[in-house]
């Protein structure tokens, strides 16, 4: 049986297509997984997913997209919100990530939406061959993931991988600070530790938050929820991955379907977002 799939996305002129082979983060994570004994599937996308016939984009949409954004920050900062009476110190950090976030991956152009909708749709290709896959737990990992000490990360995640009280995702990355997210409020110690050579703490948050979606550990069970979830949320605006999972999140909290202790966090996070460094 298959202990973890793990998923890469990527793209044929990739700055980081290091990613793609034996040299990158996936790869050499399996081949330490594996010499741990655990049962591990590799996935790398690098197909190009965008269908102009299915998903058109022209500069309504891109007009829509933008908007959508920016409603989805107001959306995001209320959530946060919600649990906090901190509210001028979420509003500072979460304006400082809209600013970081603002330069990176907000719809701009027809191009830019292209790309976000190829970015989404690798996303949901790999948590479906991911839950195929029948593996218990689905690792994602964008292309810009990388590692320093990759022995540190499969320890960990071999701590993680074992864990019985293990929430339905896990944060990995080394993106945003907690205090740029807004989130550390949220967040407490889990009461379990890091089993990498590296000091880390594993922190457990009052509802599911994400850092972006660079490395996310997914619980296969969660997982089918949420992207069940995510395909009952319109495709069109188009808006970045990060956020459409927020968003789904969001619907799920308001459902009753994620609360408290949905979503960990490791930090500092074992796998550095290469993009933002």
């Amino acid at each position: 049986m298959t202990s973890l799939f793990v998923g890469v996305v990527s793209h044929e002129r990739s700055r980081f297509a290091v990613s793609q082979g034996t040299e990158g983060l996936a790869a050499r994570l399996a081949e330490g997984l594996r010499d741990e004994g655990l049962s591990v599937d590799v996935r790398v996308n690098i197909d190009n997913l965008h269908d102009p016939a299915c998903h058109p984009v022209d500069a309504e949409v891109v007009r829509r997209s933008v908007q959508a954004q920016s409603q989805l920050e107001q959306d995001w900062t209320s959530y946060l919100e919600k649990s906090t009476s901190a509210v001028a110190s979420v509003r500072a950090a979460m304006a400082r990530y809209w600013r970081a976030l603002e330069s990176k991956v907000r719809p701009a152009d027809e191009s830019m939406v292209t790309r976000l909708i190829n970015i989404e749709l690798s996303h949901l290709d790999l948590f479906d061959a991911g839950l195929a896959s029948g593996a218990p737990w689905v690792l994602v990992l964008e292309d810009d993931a990388m590692s320093e000490n990759v022995s540190d990360c499969v320890a960990g995640l071999v701590g993680l991988l074992d864990g019985t009280s293990a929430p339905g995702f896990i944060n990995l990355s080394h993106s945003f600070t907690l205090e740029e997210l807004g989130v550390a409020h949220l967040l407490q110690p889990a009461g379990v530790s890091w089993q990498g050579s590296i000091e880390r703490q594993i922190l457990t948050a009052q509802r599911p938050v994400t850092n972006t979606v660079c490395a996310v550990l997914y619980r296969a069970k969660f997982l089918e929820q949420l992207l069940a979830t995510m395909r009952q949320l319109p495709f069109y605006p188009v808006v970045p991955i990060d956020w459409r999972i927020n968003q789904a999140l969001m619907a799920m909290v308001e459902e009753g379907t994620a609360g408290p202790d949905t979503a960990w966090f490791v930090e500092p996070g074992p796998i550095d977002q290469m993009s933002m460094r």
